[in-house]
């Protein structure tokens, strides 16, 4: 590794950067179509928070991946492929609609490490969101930076059938999501993109949708056991390996070591797990 390259990104921890939005009920209206919950009333669900604070940037600072580009507010690491590793969500409130709320955003870590494919870079990000001058959600947010490596393979053709108890994610999911979070990413909406430059076989489905239906999973099996209109105070997940638009996969839930507590896991037809989490609930 570049020293001068690393000792660039590291400088970057301190940086901040500080959004504010609405929380427009238009924006979980639409996600709670997409998701086919119910339209909250009130409060906004855990993780939904997702869908706001993504602020806009112009095509110039875009990236080749479609992001924005590395440098403005994420350091520059010398890796083509970045993904969403890792989140630790604590809500200490949920978020109330039509209300307007802040969220201050600080890069806390930026560590190069070596794996089993190759070097990784790994920059954590604390948020901090805020409503009514009250302290409303905390979260960790992991990103990880690696080259590309070999082409992955599909575990099923697009027209192969999908294995009972399984589900996949259509293509107009992933354009919608994308669209809601205004996640720029083009290996959630660009075929040619994963194909011919990241070695996918397909979209990629996003790591926070796929924990979103986790945690509402989670949370449906808690209140199904007795406990009520439960309510989320933690929710933490890590993504462990990719899943694509053919990919069948399940939702598994189970106890996590106590009434108020859930883990779960997102399992692929293959039997490789693709996130794991862990619920608390008060």
């Amino acid at each position: 590794m570049n020293q001068a390259v690393r000792a660039e990104c590291e400088s970057y921890v301190g940086r901040e950067r500080v959004v504010a939005d609405t929380i427009a009920p238009e924006t979980a209206s639409k996600l709670a179509t997409l998701l086919g919950r119910r339209m909250p009333a009130e409060g906004l669900p855990p993780t939904w928070h997702w869908a706001y604070f993504n602020h806009g940037y112009p095509v110039t600072d875009a990236g080749e991946d479609g992001h924005e580009r590395l440098g403005l507010f994420l350091p520059p690491a010398p890796f083509h492929r970045r993904m969403w590793a890792a989140g630790d969500v604590t809500i200490h409130r949920p978020l109330q609609l039509g209300l307007q709320a802040t969220r201050r955003s600080i890069i806390t870590a930026v560590d190069f490490k070596t794996g089993k494919s190759g070097d990784l870079c790994f920059v954590t990000v604390e948020h901090s969101i805020t409503q009514g001058g009250d302290s409303a959600i905390d979260e960790i947010h992991t990103v990880v930076y690696r080259d590309r490596g070999l082409a992955e393979k599909a575990l099923r053709g697009q027209d192969d059938p999908v294995p009972e108890g399984f589900f996949v994610h259509p293509d107009m999911e992933l354009y919608f999501y994308s669209a809601l979070t205004h996640n720029g990413h083009r290996i959630h909406w660009d075929r040619g993109f994963c194909r011919t430059v990241e070695g996918y076989p397909g979209l990629v489905v996003h790591g926070p949708l796929m924990a979103t239906k986790l945690c509402h999973s989670m949370m449906d099996e808690a209140e199904a056991d007795g406990s009520g209109e439960a309510t989320l105070h933690r929710f933490a997940f890590r993504a462990q390996a990719p899943v694509f638009e053919t990919t069948p996969i399940r939702l598994v839930v189970e106890a996590g070591g106590g009434e108020a507590a859930r883990k779960g896991r997102v399992e692929r037809s293959d039997g490789v797990t693709a996130m794991t989490a862990t619920l608390g609930l008060t």
